[in-house]
């Protein structure tokens, strides 16, 4: 039988009752390893799922040659290899221990029993998945635009072409956040502590301070 306790902690099995769980549970395996263990291999085959019930394993990225970056940490409650669970497809990333750790391991083919037998319950469990890779591929933007952002504020490509309307003088149309937008000419870009500003003289001689991050598009006069 599940553990009540452990099933209000796992998203896996959000909204299934303990017996409904229990169908999914008795289809998964046991698994233990000691820290320093891979579970799996990037580009390894596989088609399984692993639910953490005890321990802490790190996913890694290898970037190049023998660097790795981390992507990730998980704990109990928390599933691991749901992609090629999904699709079959080889493994994006290596998941490896740091301490001794306990999985539920549940395969494709053992699933496929659940789905024949209790397609209600295999269905729910599929909107439990989804729920999770949908939170994490946001989780996974968000990490790309900020990954984005750092190299263009690092290189300061951001600010080169308005530096030059700047220079030039050009009429451009600022397109903002919001739906707005503002005419005029690029006066100057300031930087300050919270990011880059742009100045601009309006058709009206007003000058308008307007935040980097608040443009949307610029179009040329």
């Amino acid at each position: 039988m599940a553990d009540d306790g452990k099933l209000n902690r796992w998203r896996l099995f959000a909204e299934l009752s303990t017996a409904d769980a229990d169908v999914v549970l008795k289809a998964c395996e046991e698994r233990i390893l000691v820290g320093g263990e891979e579970l799996f291999h990037e580009n390894d085959s596989g088609d399984s799922l692993f639910i953490v019930q005890s321990g802490r394993v790190d996913i890694f990225k290898n970037i190049r040659g023998d660097v790795d970056r981390s992507l990730a940490s998980f704990g109990p409650g928390d599933v691991i290899g749901e992609m090629s669970f999904i699709d079959g497809a080889r493994r994006s990333a290596t998941a490896r221990t740091t301490e001794s750790s306990e999985f539920l391991v549940l395969s494709r083919q053992s699933f496929a029993k659940v789905q024949k037998e209790r397609p209600d319950i295999a269905a729910a469990f599929f909107r439990n998945m989804a729920a999770i890779v949908a939170t994490r591929l946001r989780t996974t933007n968000e990490l790309y635009r900020e990954a984005v952002s750092f190299g263009i504020e690092a290189t300061g490509a951001h600010t080169l072409n308005l530096k030059n309307m700047a220079e030039e003088l050009r009429r451009v149309t600022l397109h903002l956040v919001g739906g707005q937008s503002v005419a005029g000419r690029i006066l100057q870009m300031d930087h300050h502590a919270a990011g880059y500003t742009v100045v601009l003289k309006m058709e009206n001689e007003r000058l308008t301070v307007v935040p980097y991050h608040a443009i949307q598009r610029i179009d040329l006069a």
